[in-house]
């Protein structure tokens, strides 16, 4: 059974990985960045309030993990940012799923024909 979505609420879970994705692009190895770990955080609780699944859930916290390490300057950057791009990549695929379970995938067809 798949998780019940609205299309605006998976369009908008969209939109914060896509955000989160280009947080971890354009982050730099070396010192700590507490203020953009903390936006990193706030995309990540947003998308989490809005995500009905339990798959996608755990691919978010697995983004929190990661970010700390990141943006407090731990692992080096490059292995982070491609263990973030996979948890983003996995919560998008996710995505897909639960939208061609639900209503979200057809609608999107019709509108598109």
């Amino acid at each position: 059974m798949y998780a019940r979505m609205t299309n605006s609420e998976i369009q908008a879970v969209r939109s914060h990985l896509a955000s989160l994705e280009a947080m971890v692009q354009k982050r730099l190895a070396g010192s700590a960045d507490d203020d953009a770990l903390l936006e990193f955080r706030r995309l990540c609780w947003a998308a989490l309030l809005l995500v009905d699944d339990a798959e996608c859930q755990e691919q978010i916290d697995l983004l929190v993990q990661y970010a700390k390490e990141l943006f407090r300057g731990g692992e080096p950057a490059e292995g982070l940012k491609r263990k973030l791009g996979a948890a983003i990549s996995a919560c998008a695929a996710r995505l897909e799923t639960v939208e061609a379970g639900g209503y979200g995938k057809r609608w999107r067809d019709l509108r598109a024909a």
